[in-house]
C-alpha cells in the first residue's frame, strides 16, 4: 500500500504544482505579447508603405504627408524621407 502524504507534502506538491502553472501561464502571455508587437509592427509597416505610396500619387496629400513628418519626426530619422 501507499503510504499517506502528509499535510506538509501535500503543501509542498501542491506548491510545485502551482509554480508549474504560473510558469505556464506566462510562457503563453508572453506568446500573446510577441504577437500582439509583431501584429503591430506589421500593421505600421503597411500603413507606412500605402501612405508613401499615396504622397506620390496626389500632390496635396504628400505636401500634408511632409509637414506631418517635418513636425513629428526626428532631423536624424526624417534624412530617411530623403529631406
Amino acid at each position: 500500500m501507499q503510504k499517506r502524504k502528509t499535510s506538509q507534502e501535500k503543501l509542498q506538491s501542491l506548491g510545485q504544482k502551482k509554480a508549474r502553472i504560473q510558469a505556464q501561464i506566462n510562457a503563453e502571455e508572453s506568446k500573446v505579447r510577441k504577437k500582439a508587437r509583431k501584429d503591430d509592427t506589421r500593421r505600421k509597416i503597411i500603413a507606412g508603405a500605402l501612405a508613401l505610396e499615396h504622397a506620390e500619387i496626389d500632390a496635396e496629400f504628400g505636401t500634408a504627408f511632409r509637414r506631418i513628418l517635418i513636425r513629428f519626426v526626428s532631423e536624424k530619422d526624417r534624412k530617411l524621407f530623403d529631406f
